[in-house]
């Protein structure tokens, strides 16, 4: 009877086991920073070009940036982060006939380009063995890794987002509905969603894993009330930059208005709008935390803000050209810019050492 009776009990307990939800993965944690505090660290110069895109991340343990002749360069964790001189001599990926327009790097080792010579290439990095070429229907301008590092989203000039299967290089889901060239492209950090926009001015917001369209978001939020009668009309606000804050719930667009607007992904009702740059806005990452959201312009500038309210932290100043693109890197304690002077800066946003 009492063998009887702990059977009946551990069955029980397996039950009750076997309906448990898996503990939580405990979130993240990443080293603290200080974006008031943002300062020059060091320079990479001698791009061979204008820097068109910047990609990096700390599993690869690379930086590497696209340039207007035909070369991708990129960097080991030792020269990003100054262990090495900042002018060391860069590795070269070559395989482009023209200008690299694009470039991803998710959550894997797999950088993605984009070229005018309309080949899209995948590398194995940090050796640079190129993996796959693959088939564009037309010149692609944008870019986007999901962070799993499984699948590859090209946006086109023929206004469409091809997706490709990362391993074997195979193209996957096309999804159609821009009605002008796509130039920015951005991943949920679930990978769950994609936004997509370009030239005809409106967001677009996919679901992934079905390729239906979700919400249609004009990049020019809606004028207000009581307009004056007649304003002449205005272009539309083509989108440069895409950017989801880490839990997905915002999405951050930069473009020709130089402005930065901030969208619900629930709804795509607006947020807020952030005003500073005097220029386009082409670049938009959020900090991993979720606290800070950097832009970079044509106006040269990079611009640190708190998304939570629109303020300012402090804007960092040193490109002499056009901002293209900026990456957070080592756990986002350091930030990469690459600008059409021919140079990747690295800004330190750690606490300043008291001395």
């Amino acid at each position: 009877m009492r063998q009887l009776l702990t059977l009946v009990v551990l069955c029980a307990g397996l039950v009750a086991n076997a309906g448990a939800q898996p503990p939580a993965k405990p979130a993240p944690t990443f080293p603290p920073i200080n974006p008031a505090q943002a300062r020059p660290d060091h320079t990479l110069g001698g791009l061979a070009g204008p820097g068109f895109a910047i990609a990096g991340n700390d599993d690869a343990g690379i930086l590497a940036a696209a340039c207007e002749h035909d070369a991708i360069q990129y960097w080991h964790k030792d020269v990003m982060m100054g262990v090495r001189g900042g002018d060391g001599t860069p590795h070269v990926l070559k395989g482009h006939g023209g200008p690299i327009l694009a470039l991803a790097l998710g959550g894997g080792k797999v950088l993605a380009s984009a070229g005018a010579d309309r080949k899209v290439l995948l590398w194995e990095m940090p050796d640079g063995k190129l993996l796959h070429t693959l088939s564009a229907a037309a010149m692609v301008r944008s870019l986007a890794e999901s962070p799993d590092g499984k699948t590859l989203a090209g946006g086109g000039e023929d206004g469409t987002v091809q997706f490709w299967d990362i391993a074997t290089g195979q193209p996957k889901t096309k999804l159609a509905g821009h009605t002008d060239w796509i130039l920015a492209l951005a991943f949920s950090g679930d990978g769950k969603l994609l936004a997509s926009g370009g030239y005809d001015g409106v967001v677009r917001l996919w679901e992934v894993g079905t390729g239906k369209k979700l919400l249609d978001i004009p990049a020019k939020p809606a004028p207000p009330p009581n307009p004056p009668a007649n304003p002449p009309p205005s272009p539309p606000n083509a989108v440069l930059a895409l950017a989801f804050s880490p839990d997905g719930k915002q999405l951050a667009v930069g473009g020709s208005d130089a402005m930065i607007h901030i969208f619900n992904t629930a709804d795509g009702k607006i947020v807020r709008s952030i005003a500073g740059h005097t220029s386009s806005v082409t670049a938009l990452a959020y900090h991993p935390t979720g606290t800070l959201l950097v832009s970079g312009s044509k106006d040269r500038t990079i611009r640190l803000w708190n998304p939570a309210n629109g303020q300012s932290y402090k804007s960092l100043e040193g490109h002499t050209s056009w901002v293209q693109g900026v990456v957070f890197l080592a756990q986002g304690t350091r930030l990469a810019s690459v600008g059409a002077d021919q140079t990747v800066r690295l800004w330190d946003l750690t606490e300043p050492a008291k001395k």
